[in-house]
């Protein structure tokens, strides 16, 4: 069935409940958006200084490929997730919804050279997908063009000192590694934090463990399989995000 913006809407309001349901939100200064189906070229986004859990698909708000608002009369928006609808549906045409988020365990593990380590099956999933970009609290071209770049070549990123940024064909793909990204941070800083010798993975035996995950037809790797029950969830306990 082809999607309409409508379906776009419910989907990405249910991405930002999700969010809240897991406890995957910073106040109103983290993102999710997602590519319009009807307009290739536009995005919607969500109101700033909306919560994630007052969010419904009627109050996003659909801007174009420049970030303009497509009804001028729109609400406020953040303009850093106004830059990164930019960055992200501009450069990955394969890329149809994105999650922002700045887990306090993700920016102390953004925060070391090391960066994540294979500590983790959640790290063996994701580990191969990240890159790393440093922070720069002033977004201009020239750090518009570095991280179209990097997100060209990574389907996550990790802002050193910040946050990070997945990417997803769908929103259960973008959620999929917003979550297990911020479970392999925690596992990280839980096992560090411990005083005892650490036991990492084997960077090739996690390459091998990785080849022989997504090759099995045992599991779904792009949060399909949770996407429905989190959908059921959602019904049961706050329905109104699709008003």
């Amino acid at each position: 069935m082809t999607k309409s913006d409508q379906d776009i809407r419910c989907e990405l309001s249910a991405l930002y409940r999700i969010l809240h349901m897991y406890g995957m939100t910073d106040l109103a200064n983290q993102c999710a958006g997602a590519r319009s189906a009807e307009d290739k070229d536009c995005s919607f986004v969500h109101p700033y200084g909306m919560f994630y859990e007052e969010i419904t698909a009627s109050s996003l708000v659909k801007i174009d490929k420049d970030g303009r608002k497509v009804n001028s009369d729109g609400p406020w928006l953040n303009d850093g997730c106004i830059n990164l609808a930019q960055w992200i549906f501009n450069s990955r045409s394969d890329v149809n919804f994105y999650v922002h988020g700045h887990a306090n365990d993700v920016m102390a593990v953004g925060g070391t050279k090391e960066g994540l380590m294979h500590l983790s099956q959640a790290a063996v999933y994701l580990n191969h997908l990240i890159g790393y970009i440093d922070y720069e609290f002033v977004e201009d071209k020239d750090f518009g063009k570095k991280f179209e770049n990097l997100i060209g070549k990574h389907d996550i990123l990790i802002t050193r000192n910040h946050g990070y940024y997945t990417v997803g064909k769908t929103a259960a793909e973008a959620f999929f590694r917003a979550y297990y990204l911020e479970q392999a941070c925690t596992v990280q800083v839980k096992n560090l934090s411990m005083g005892l010798t650490k036991h990492e993975i084997d960077k090739q035996k996690a390459a091998y463990f990785w080849d022989n995950m997504s090759s099995s037809d045992d599991y779904n790797y792009d949060g399909k399989t949770e996407w429905a029950a989190l959908l059921r969830k959602l019904d049961r306990e706050n329905s109104n995000y699709k008003s």
